[in-house]
């Protein structure tokens, strides 16, 4: 079997999906940073207190923030499920991909029916990360060879995946305003979870 590297996993996990309103948190908090360093420039030394200050005051996560990042993870895992079917050479791979394309699909179609029952708009920009991410991915996968390296590739990128997606609804289940935003996050949980034990022993047999 062809292994990927170290850094070739890692960087597919990160597009994986991902995902939630962490990267959307780590996002704004970085842009904050670059802003207040910019304006530390203009206005000479002297600035750095209310750099770090800036730097320590993320933007809060919204529910209209987790709406969006959530449609982006679920479309992501559709997006590189779907070219799973096709490049996978493992049948229990391509089974997993199958079943993450049917399984997210009707996620995604649940968060939009929640997000219109809401009357929220779902806010594009906080999942600009994630949209990159999954682009990242697609490309990463696109260029992967069809069979083992492929095989390798993916179920590396969905272990990494679903525990980060895993640990951002866990979080996000706090940050949610809205009571059925919540529990949509809390009955997700055990279906993520679920995803991440199948493919953790999917890529156990593969080792």
């Amino acid at each position: 079997m062809v292994r990927v590297t170290r850094k070739t996993a890692f960087a597919l996990a990160l597009g994986a999906v991902t995902m939630l309103g962490a990267c959307k948190k780590s996002d704004d908090a970085a842009d904050t940073t670059v802003a207040a360093a910019d304006t530390s420039m203009s206005a000479g030394a002297g600035s750095s207190t209310s750099m770090n200050a800036a730097a320590a005051a993320p933007a809060p996560v919204t529910d209209a923030g987790i709406l969006a990042t959530l449609a982006a993870a679920n479309q992501g895992e559709i997006d590189a499920g779907k070219l799973a079917e096709s490049k996978a050479t493992s049948a229990s791979v391509k089974s997993f991909a199958h079943d993450m394309v049917v399984a997210h699909t009707a996620m995604l179609k649940s968060g939009d029916a929640l997000a219109k029952k809401l009357n929220i708009t779902p806010d594009a920009a906080a999942a600009d990360s994630i949209n990159a991410m999954n682009q990242s991915t697609g490309a990463a996968l696109s260029a992967a060879a069809k069979g083992s390296a492929f095989d390798s590739a993916y179920v590396n990128a969905q272990v990494a995946g679903h525990q980060y997606v895993l640990d951002m609804i866990k979080r996000d289940e706090g940050a949610a305003q809205n009571a059925e935003l919540k529990s949509a996050l809390t009955a997700a949980e055990p279906k993520v979870q679920a995803h991440l034990d199948r493919i953790k022993a999917i890529q156990g047999k593969m080792m």
